[in-house]
């Protein structure tokens, strides 16, 4: 998913988007999602940090 969004621009070339998703079967559903959730914090980074410091 990462990959689409570098090439069409977080989703901004329209048409880039239907044929890079039908290349790469990722439905246009998940990219969208994909999207919405990359600047979210994962659910389970406060634990993963303390499992570094140890």
């Amino acid at each position: 998913m990462k990959f689409i969004a570098l090439k069409t621009k977080d989703g901004e070339l329209k048409g880039d988007i239907s044929f890079c998703c039908r290349v790469l079967h990722v439905s246009r559903q998940g990219f969208y999602q994909y999207l919405a959730n990359k600047d979210c914090p994962w659910k389970y980074q406060l634990l993963a940090d303390a499992m570094m410091e140890i």
